[in-house]
């Protein structure tokens, strides 16, 4: 596979993720329902398009509904490995970072999991909320130095791989 398959298989991920979002009506950048003293406010008429319904929990209160990444102090320069995936806690586990070799700036190449879904650190995918315990995720972090769990480490080529004999002695 090309150095730079993986990102492409990434780009190709969060472009269809895009598309549907577009064909859903889901308008990027704003948040699904507001929440004020306990009581929602109703839900935009454009945002009606991503039916939760079939979601257990409550949106907001339950799990996170951010339509974009925003702001957050997470940067590479604080991770084990590089490349890797990371959860960013600040955002309740539901965005996450590729971090790679910086030309995608300190915080990398930064994704968002579906409403109703987080970031699992300890499986490197996106997961529904009740399965992630996103104050975790940072602990987790090492296993991005893991070859194998770490989507993003190179692999090593099958030449160089120790080949046992028939039997595995």
């Amino acid at each position: 596979m090309a150095p730079h398959a993986p990102m492409v298989l990434v780009a190709a991920a969060c472009a269809l993720a895009l598309l549907r979002s577009a064909q859903a009506g889901v308008v990027l950048g704003q948040p699904l329902l507001l929440h004020q003293a306990g009581g929602r406010l109703p839900v935009r008429e454009a945002e009606k398009g991503q039916d939760l319904s079939k979601v257990p929990g409550t949106p907001g209160l339950d799990y996170p509904t951010y339509h974009e990444v925003p702001p957050t102090s997470f940067s590479c320069d604080h991770v084990p490995a590089l490349p890797g995936i990371y959860a960013n806690v600040e955002t309740g586990c539901q965005a996450y970072h590729v971090c790679h070799d910086g030309r995608e700036g300190p915080q990398g190449a930064s994704f968002l999991c579906t409403n109703g879904t987080l970031f699992n650190q300890h499986e490197f995918a996106c997961d529904w909320w009740y399965n992630v315990d996103c104050s975790q995720a940072p602990s987790l972090y090492s296993l991005n130095l893991d070859p194998v769990k770490n989507p993003y480490a190179p692999k090593p080529k099958p030449e160089e791989a120790v080949l046992l004999p028939h039997g595995g002695k």
